[in-house]
């Protein structure tokens, strides 16, 4: 705990903290600006350019996050190839810092800050990004028909709202798998894993787990803390799947966040002479490209062949300890 709170430690924190929240603004900054040039082919009329901006503006914040793990990593190699270039991680080794000391105190600033912002996420950013979508929506209404099987009944509608929906179509199946009758309604609700009919002669209510028509892009637009509660009232085991991935995502961002800083650090003590900021920037994607790959594949494995999506996520952050882990007793 002395280590972590003296003078140097402080100042490897901060610098850490600022390079990394640097790294992450800028890299919000190009996508959004990509972004917003791609989108100006799309200005009319009733769409002008402060309103394509602002539709762009209010989703780029969660739309980031994605970017937060190689900005982290990035953002820590800076520092430590700075400290490295000025002789500081020379002089900290010989004031009794191990390697394996000075990655976990220069991974502490980028670590604070990605806590920072997963907070701002669930409390202000999926907030943002809802407003984005609900203002895109208000000029472009075609909504494409969503359709899904339940229990002896195929059932298209689209979507108004969370609860609200419109269009319905249902078609009923007999035991022998033939069209038994096919109905239109106008509107209807969702409530609890049931579809209630509002605007026939009788109420007709049709049970099915209602996250069928929630797209992956509308379910990432929820809170964790929504997301849970979704578990309650969704049947459909690849339902709980998705769910349960996006949960474990968020949940594990941090650990994530810590293991790969933990093998790229690592890296930083090859040679003892200094090297330039760009080897390390180099070094710092080629980690972060190969981890998201290594995990997304292990997502996509677990999510198709119906296996435990937890250790989906922990296996990539395990091979990544267990790496640097070798690494720094090799040092």
């Amino acid at each position: 705990m002395k280590i972590v709170l003296n003078t140097y430690s402080r100042h490897l924190i901060r610098k850490s903290f600022l390079i990394s929240a640097m790294v992450w603004i800028v890299i919000l900054f190009l996508d959004f600006s990509v972004t917003l040039i791609l989108e100006l082919e799309n200005l009319s009329a009733e769409q002008g350019f402060l309103t394509v901006f602002n539709i762009l503006l209010y989703e780029q914040f969660h739309k980031g996050m994605q970017y937060l793990e190689s900005s982290m990593l990035i953002g820590t190699l800076i520092t430590l190839s700075i400290f490295n270039k000025q002789g500081n991680l020379v002089f900290l080794r010989s004031a009794g810092f191990s390697p394996f000391k000075i990655v976990l105190v220069s991974g502490l600033g980028p670590i604070i800050f990605s806590l920072i912002l997963i907070f701002f996420d669930e409390t202000l950013f999926l907030d943002l990004s809802k407003k984005s979508k609900i203002l895109n929506q208000s000029f472009h209404s075609s909504e494409q028909v969503q359709w899904a099987i339940t229990n002896k009944n195929l059932i298209g509608l689209k979507r108004i709202n969370e609860n609200k929906v419109r269009a319905i179509q249902i078609i009923e199946f007999d035991d022998q798998q033939r069209v038994a009758s096919y109905d239109n309604f106008l509107e209807g609700n969702l409530v609890n894993g049931e579809l209630l009919i509002t605007n026939s002669k009788s109420q007709k209510i049709y049970d099915f787990p209602t996250s069928y028509f929630i797209s992956n892009n509308n379910l990432e637009n929820f809170s964790t803390h929504s997301l849970l509660a979704m578990k309650n009232f969704f049947l459909s085991e690849d339902d709980l799947q998705k769910i349960d991935s996006l949960i474990y995502a968020r949940l594990l961002m941090p650990l994530s966040i810590m293991a790969i800083i933990f093998l790229a650090g690592s890296l930083m003590f090859n040679t003892t002479r200094s090297s330039g900021v760009g080897r390390q920037i180099i070094i710092g994607i080629s980690i972060g490209f190969i981890y998201d790959l290594i995990k997304d594949l292990s997502i996509a494995s677990f999510l198709t062949y119906q296996l435990p999506i937890a250790i989906a996520y922990f296996l990539p952050i395990t091979i990544l300890l267990t790496i640097g882990a070798y690494k720094f007793q090799k040092i």
